[in-house]
């Protein structure tokens, strides 16, 4: 079986998008490799990315040549039509709003997944209206459309008229990185790199308004333990220093606060460990579901906003706030008692399961398989 992807956001950009491909790809060419999978992308560049897929022996990556000057025009329309079918390729698997026009009409075996049904990440209302009308003219020819969770899954049927037979829901997977063990020594060796404090709550992330930071400080501020700081990993924003530093004044948790930029990935494992909990104060997007996964995957407890999603992702192993005097009440309780740390991180892990590289794999294959399978009885 070939596969073939569209592969620009999964490459090129750093975005939900092109995380949630990778780790696909990853899952597939690890337990499947005896397939090929073959990445189109209009930007013949090389970056990190596209180094670590070269490292698959099952994964190609293919550009337009270089006679063809509309490289944008080439991947949304016929060309990467006439590409896929030079290469054999049995089936293409778009993600967004990447899935080239020239298929309508082909009876070409495509799939579609939404990782933001209703593009509320857009930049723009004019973007988000153009993606939503190209994926709504996917929707009409794709054979599956895919969805990260039932509560998307709902609003691409609802949204976007599609019946609820060609809908499927593929949970992601947890990143690899997660199982990866570290040493004792390392902890204090990291602390000092990082100048971490003794005891603290993470929060990796943006540091926009919709992120929802005020109220993870309004729950630091409402802990018993006052002892407690919070460490938030990301690069800074003229949100964070106009609005979110003054406010940390204004609780009064300025001293109990500390931002780092960033974490070398192979550090992030052990910085999660050594945090107290790791908090997901908005739980509505695609990366926030990757957040809970791979939060609880390495052992972290995890507290985060409450919401369909988060239960369905996060299941019996995470604690679900309303308020953020909820939270800090559920939270305190929780870090004040040894065994129900070890219960919830025990809980967590068992519910990771469901998460697993391998159950990816295995849905996703199976979906490829079906959409083959109708084309050939369609034809016969």
């Amino acid at each position: 079986m070939v596969v073939g992807y569209g592969g620009r956001k999964i490459i090129m950009e750093n975005n939900d998008t092109s995380y949630y491909g990778r780790i696909l790809i990853k899952a597939l060419a690890t337990y499947y490799p005896d397939n090929y999978y073959i990445l189109y992308s209009p930007q013949n560049e090389h970056n990190k990315r596209m180094t670590a897929l070269f490292n698959e022996d099952s994964v190609r990556i293919k550009f337009p040549r270089n006679h063809i000057h509309n490289k944008e025009r080439w991947y949304t329309g016929n060309g990467i039509v006439r590409s896929a079918k030079a290469h054999g390729v049995n089936t293409y698997h778009g993600i967004d709003d990447g899935v080239s026009s020239g298929f309508n009409g082909s009876n070409f075996p495509t799939v579609f997944t939404m990782t933001d049904p209703l593009f509320k990440g857009a930049n723009g209302w004019i973007q988000r209206m153009l993606m939503q009308r190209r994926a709504r003219k996917a929707c009409k020819f794709v054979k599956r459309v895919i969805a990260l969770n039932e509560v998307d899954r709902q609003t691409i049927i609802d949204h976007y008229h599609v019946n609820p037979d060609n809908v499927e829901v593929v949970h992601p997977c947890f990143y690899d990185g997660c199982d990866e063990s570290a040493p004792e020594n390392m902890f204090e060796i990291l602390r000092n790199k990082y100048h971490l404090p003794e005891r603290f709550v993470l929060y990796k992330g943006r540091f926009n308004k919709d992120d929802n930071i005020i109220e993870a400080m309004k729950l630091l501020h409402e802990l018993r333990n006052r002892n407690i700081s919070i460490v938030m990993l990301g690069y800074r924003t003229d949100y964070f220093d106009k609005v979110i530093k003054e406010k940390a004044h204004d609780l009064h948790v300025f001293h109990r606060f500390k931002q780092v930029d960033k974490v070398h990935q192979a550090d992030l494992t052990a910085v999660v460990k050594m945090a107290q909990a790791v908090i997901i104060p908005n739980t509505e997007r695609s990366r926030d579901i990757y957040k809970l996964i791979n939060a609880q995957r390495t052992g972290a407890v995890v507290i985060c906003k409450d919401s369909p999603k988060a239960r369905e992702i996060g299941g019996d192993g995470a604690l679900y706030y309303n308020d953020f005097r909820e939270g800090a009440e559920m939270l305190s309780d929780v870090l004040e008692d040894d065994n129900k740390i070890a219960a919830l991180k025990q809980a967590a892990r068992e519910n990771t399961e469901r998460f697993t590289g391998k159950v990816m794999a295995d849905h996703m294959i199976h979906i490829y398989r079906s959409v083959l399978m109708h084309r050939r009885l369609f034809q016969e």
